[in-house]
């Protein structure tokens, strides 16, 4: 799943951006999210899901309640950003157990999945991958600024 986020981050980037900015935001921000559900249903069509979810689950046995609530919370920040009516249907609550998290996941099939992705906002897909966008690209200028910094003082060094 990593390798398929990376291509399709990549293929963002090169979306036009200063298209963007002459007013076809709206356009650009719905082909984002669009891509970005349907590579998540062609994943989620394609995995082992109960190897994965036999995976999660003895993931979070291995957790005491106290690390799992510090994880959830982070979870929860953008599950509520779900709508009501899915986040209920599924049993998501602001305070799940772990308990409950490994119940929900055992019960998940690839039908539930898809109609989670299909429930999920398109502003809320838009606005991290915005976000992940930017962290990236900061990643990247931070570590080509250290390479010329590693470059530069190679140069000195020879001189010297």
């Amino acid at each position: 799943m990593t390798k398929m986020i990376k291509i399709l981050f990549l293929i963002l980037l090169f979306l036009p951006a200063r298209v963007c900015a002459d007013g076809i935001t709206g356009l650009s921000d719905n082909a984002i999210a669009g891509t970005i559900k349907t590579l998540a249903k062609v994943f989620v069509q394609t995995i082992d899901l109960e190897k994965v979810k036999t995976k999660h689950i003895e993931s979070l046995l291995k957790m005491n309640e106290a690390k799992f609530q510090k994880r959830y919370t982070k979870i929860y920040d953008v599950l509520k950003s779900i709508p009501l009516e899915l986040r209920t249907h599924y049993g998501v609550t602001e305070h799940m157990t772990q308990k409950d998290a490994i119940r929900d996941i055992r019960r998940l099939d690839k039908t539930d999945l898809v109609q989670i992705i299909d429930g999920i906002p398109d502003q809320v897909i838009i606005k991290y991958a915005k976000d992940y966008l930017r962290h990236k690209a900061h990643q990247v200028k931070d570590q080509i600024f250290l390479q010329q910094i590693d470059s530069l003082w190679k140069k000195i060094t020879q001189k010297s």
